[in-house]
């Protein structure tokens, strides 16, 4: 059954229940966007399915067992889909809408967006050593003054700013109206993320100390792709990935007022193009047959990093044994598993070993809810042990 559009929903409540059950998958609907074309061909997801996942259970919050289906309400799910060495082997949507629309996967977007900065570092237009004001100037006497491009990739950057996605006031829903994200005063209406960005202010430590999660430095990262590759990121996504890894259906990116893009958590995708991109991932950067992603980058991104960084930062209980590197998660588990992660629970998992790749897109109520995190990667692990039985 498809939802229909909730008669209140506004530019203030979207991400909010009930509306965002239904807005999820119908931002552009409400945000201006940007299209990410798809090319002539799309890539085969050969289709081979796995009945064993279906039998899959696991400890839940209330000391039961929880079955898949059980797993996939209690953590609000839109989609679930599972590939194995290339073959699709498990798709699941929640309401056939899913399937067909673009669901937004909030910062699953870092992970894609420096996935694409490392084409262009392997064509020398970055250079992850350099200081962001090479690329742009106007940050200069910001908190990015003295940053370099890795430790913005890295989350390792000292700026005056706090991740909290349930405040009603302040930095933070100054940076979301900045975004057009949420409604601004008639006279705020040339509001806009560069502006934003140059006015962050800087805290006390040296930058490369701590991994700090501050989703502004990954809207930065786009600008610095846009202002070194000439060339819109939208465009440049749809040229570098999109078409070479034969994506079925055109994706798009939340833009603000004046058009940069949300590169920190604007990208929408249809779930089995998300798939394709974990998969492109899981095999070092190659799609049907071409060497889309350069293999040294995402090496990088799964072996690279500082765990000392990791330790002294925020996270470093969830992963004790983890890093972050390129704005992908490493888990520093036996599988060496890498994820891409976004708030309301939308899900990256590649398992090198096992050779899986798992989506899963949400419509969580609350942005985040740790108490599930643990529970959705094991039945990531489960499922991964499902297939390859």
């Amino acid at each position: 059954m498809m939802l229909q559009r909730p008669d209140t929903l506004n530019l203030a409540n979207w991400r909010l229940p009930p509306h965002n059950r239904w807005a999820f998958h119908h931002v552009r609907e409400i945000v201006p966007t940007e299209p990410i074309y798809r090319g002539a061909q799309s890539s085969a997801l050969p289709r081979a399915p796995v009945e064993a996942i279906e039998g899959v259970s696991l400890p839940g919050l209330d000391g039961e067992q929880w079955s898949l289906q059980r797993w996939l309400k209690e953590s609000s799910s839109d989609a679930l889909l599972v590939a194995h060495r290339g073959r699709l082997v498990h798709e699941w949507y929640v309401d056939e809408a899913i399937e067909m629309n673009p669901h937004i996967v909030f910062s699953v977007s870092k992970s894609i967006t420096a996935t694409l900065a490392g084409v262009l570092v392997d064509e020398g237009r970055l250079d992850p050593a350099k200081p962001v004001i090479e690329y742009i100037p106007e940050l200069d006497g910001s908190g990015y003054t003295d940053a370099t491009l890795q430790q913005l990739l890295d989350m390792v950057v000292n700026i005056d700013f706090d991740e909290d996605y349930l405040a009603t006031s302040g930095k933070f829903v100054e940076y979301r109206t900045a975004t057009a994200w949420h409604p601004c005063a008639v006279d705020a209406i040339d509001q806009n993320l560069h502006d934003f960005l140059c006015s962050v202010g800087r805290t006390e430590g040296e930058h490369g100390r701590a991994f700090r999660y501050r989703s502004p430095n990954s809207d930065l990262l786009g600008w610095i792709i846009e202002r070194a590759s000439g060339e819109r990121l939208a465009s440049l996504m749809s040229r570098q990935l999109w078409q070479p890894m034969g994506a079925e259906k055109n994706a798009y990116i939340t833009v603000d007022r004046k058009g940069a893009p949300r590169t920190a958590g604007g990208i929408c995708v249809v779930p089995r193009d998300l798939l394709r991109f974990g998969e492109l991932v899981r095999n070092r950067g190659m799609a049907n047959g071409r060497q889309v992603i350069p293999g040294w980058w995402i090496d990088d991104c799964s072996q690279g990093g500082s765990r000392e960084a990791w330790q002294r930062g925020e996270s470093s209980k969830e992963f004790p044994d983890g890093r972050y590197r390129n704005k992908w998660y490493q888990t520093g588990n036996e599988h060496q598993v890498m994820l891409a992660i976004g708030i309301h629970s939308q899900w990256i998992y590649i398992n090198p070993v096992t050779e899986v790749t798992i989506v899963k897109l949400s419509a969580q109520d609350e942005p985040l809810r740790l108490e599930l995190d643990g529970i959705n990667q094991q039945a990531f692990a489960n499922i991964s042990a499902a297939v390859t039985c």
